[in-house]
């Protein structure tokens, strides 16, 4: 329709016919559901009209573990622009201010966080900061956006805990590359935690500067004779839910939180199995295993050899 007065200008206003009926099962996106899983969300994060738009190929075609974006912005034909850059290659959430971000940050996890600076209730900077120094959401790399492209306000930006830093307008080749880089970066530091985890002293815990990771290790190092631990328990005394753990685990360590207290309980069988003080069998139970097949398998996993073996290369040293 048009709203027009001579002196005073023209409104078009354009409807597009939308609704879940008008698509196949198969051609539904549930965005919310599948990047956020059982998460119980206070407010359930807005999926950008791009990502909508393109919801049929391009993200059947996306594989489920694709990486998480969150979009912080409060120009919706902005939040279009962005998501329509990287729908194809990743799972797009978006808040129209950094207080939504942040909860929707807290509740998901996500891969990496792309804000505008100037939003109203809470702005880029604030929720960037906030981020940082939350333990569940301290190690999610943040994309600034701004118009200011004066040295002080970049410096700002990045003293904040910023990880890189857009003057707008910018092209989508350079957000593509940037997103890349930082994810890329990320997926290097979750294989180095991996590698250096897996090869140091069992009490190690100075291997990332994640507080949070640090205390989920002691947390796990404290449980580990027990053989009926859970991962409920485990959230339960962090404080943080089940899906809410996998998501910070698996971002930061690379591994599940099944597979880090494996790791944990098989270099704590080495450390004793080296000792000589305990038999196989014996090292088995203190660390919360009841079963010889399960824990020969697993540790030959790890070390190359089943535990008897590695007890006895331990003696002939």
């Amino acid at each position: 329709k048009v709203d027009s007065r001579e002196g005073e200008g023209s409104t078009f206003t354009v409807r597009l016919p939308f609704s879940k009926e008008m698509f196949r099962e198969e051609e539904r996106t549930g965005a919310v559901e599948e990047v956020v899983g059982d998460i119980d969300l206070k407010e359930e994060p807005v999926i950008s009209d791009m990502e909508q738009e393109v919801s049929g190929k391009k993200t059947r075609e996306k594989p489920k573990d694709a990486p998480i974006i969150l979009i912080v912005e409060d120009n919706t034909d902005l939040v279009g622009y962005i998501s329509g850059i990287l729908v194809s290659s990743y799972r797009i959430l978006s808040a129209d201010n950094g207080k939504k971000g942040l909860e929707v940050a807290s509740d998901t996890i996500p891969d990496l966080v792309i804000s505008d600076v100037m939003m109203p209730e809470m702005d880029g900077m604030e929720m960037c900061k906030r981020m940082k120094e939350y333990e569940r959401t301290s190690h999610i790399p943040v994309i600034m956006l701004t118009a200011k492209a004066d040295r002080d306000s970049k410096l700002e930006g990045l003293e904040t805990g910023a990880d890189d830093y857009l003057i707008k307008p910018f092209d989508s080749e350079e957000l593509t590359v940037r997103v890349r880089n930082l994810i890329e970066q990320r997926k290097k530091l979750k294989e180095k935690f991996r590698r250096e985890f897996i090869t140091e002293s069992p009490d190690n815990r100075g291997i990332m500067n994640d507080q949070f990771l640090n205390k989920l290790i002691e947390e796990l190092q404290k449980n580990i004779a027990e053989p009926d631990f859970s991962m409920d328990r485990l959230g339960k005394n962090l404080h943080i839910s089940r899906a809410q753990l996998y998501r910070k685990v698996e971002a930061v360590a690379g591994v599940s939180p099944h597979e880090l207290l494996r790791i944990i309980r098989m270099k704590r069988a080495a450390e004793l199995l080296l000792s000589k003080e305990l038999n196989v069998a014996q090292v088995m139970y203190r660390v919360g295993l009841r079963h010889t097949s399960y824990f020969a398998r697993s540790f030959h996993k790890y070390y190359g050899m089943n535990p008897s073996e590695y007890r006895l290369s331990g003696i002939k040293k």
